[in-house]
């Protein structure tokens, strides 16, 4: 019987090439496939990360449209009164100040949860496109700024100059009739502290004779027009930026929603 062998020849030169392209090709589309897969991955957390900040923005927008509505009336009272006390050469009525005169402010706050998450997470780096990627970053800072004008800027001359200066020249009978002469302060005021209203019907008829009989010299009712002008100042730096930023908003809004 006879017996046969296995052939135990080495191989080519050709089929170690050839084995070692196929496996050279195998390992290379198996890295394609997954630069492929990571690459689809990281289009869908830009979509949604994307789709997510638009909505910060449209948040933003609409606080703006409220605010600078708000601020413009606030800017036109303060432009009049500032013009109307620094030529006025008689008294004025302190009664009719106390109807009328606005101590509320309206602070723009930058809603950037969003944005603040992709950057911590290093996110920014999934949005390929550099025209939006540079509009998102453009639009957050002009953001911030606004936030720092309206929140420190403004709020800064308000409450260390605005405030004390006219606790300096007007009387505490103006202060307590003016708050109570606002429908919104006067319900919540009525809930919180109720003792206040019993005291002020007793000392009511008073109060109002005091406000009446004090008469403001020209000096002092210089002092208001400084007042009134470095107030409506704080407001109209805020405003410019503002509107800016509603203005960027809008284009930026459009460019996510409807890239080209």
């Amino acid at each position: 019987m006879e017996v046969h062998h296995l052939s135990n020849h080495p191989k080519k030169w050709k089929e170690y090439l050839v084995e070692f392209l196929m496996l050279f090709l195998a390992v290379s589309m198996g890295f394609v496939a997954e630069n492929i897969r990571e690459k689809h991955i990281e289009n869908e957390r830009a979509e949604e990360l994307i789709h997510a900040f638009v909505l910060d923005i449209k948040q933003n927008q609409k606080q703006l449209d409220s605010i600078i509505l708000k601020n413009q009336h606030i800017s036109d009272y303060f432009d009049s009164l500032s013009m109307d006390h620094a030529t006025i050469n008689t008294t004025i009525s302190l009664p009719d100040l106390a109807n009328t005169l606005d101590f509320w402010m309206y602070r723009f706050i930058n809603r950037k949860t969003i944005f603040e998450q992709m950057k911590s997470a290093g996110a920014l780096r999934y949005i390929q496109n550099q025209e939006v990627l540079n509009a998102i970053l453009q639009y957050e800072d002009h953001a911030n700024i606004a936030e720092t004008r309206s929140v420190e800027i403004e709020t800064e001359y308000y409450f260390d100059h605005f405030r004390p200066g006219l606790h300096k020249i007007l009387p505490p009978s103006f202060f307590i009739l003016r708050g109570l002469g606002n429908t919104s302060i006067r319900t919540i005021s009525s809930s919180i502290h109720p003792g206040f209203y019993k005291y002020y019907n007793v000392h009511n008829k008073e109060l109002r004779k005091q406000l009446e009989q004090t008469k403001l010299s020209i000096e002092q009712i210089r002092e208001l027009s400084k007042l009134w002008f470095h107030r409506e100042e704080r407001l109209e730096l805020s405003l410019i930026s503002q509107l800016a930023l509603r203005k960027e908003g809008v284009k930026l809004i459009q460019l996510l929603e409807h890239p080209e």
